[in-house]
């Protein structure tokens, strides 16, 4: 088995018409088992295409770390 650990602590963008820093995900903290089934839900410019992005390694420029660990069992 398998644990995905997601720790994502800020993914900006810098919006080009007036060079605001906008921050789309903030201190997010997820751990899945293997077999654990997900759903992303929220309102639109929420940042779930954007986190799908960083798993799928789409997106690299973001603060924090994606692991995935073994997990060994006892």
């Amino acid at each position: 088995m398998s644990q995905l650990a997601i720790h994502i602590s800020d993914k900006s963008y810098i919006n080009p018409a007036n060079n605001k820093t906008k921050q789309i995900i903030k201190d997010l903290k997820i751990n899945l088992n293997n077999n654990e089934f997900v759903c992303l839900v929220g309102p639109s410019g929420c940042g779930k295409t954007t986190l799908l992005n960083i798993l799928a390694n789409l997106d690299t420029k973001f603060s924090g770390s994606i692991e995935l660990q073994p997990k060994h069992i006892q």
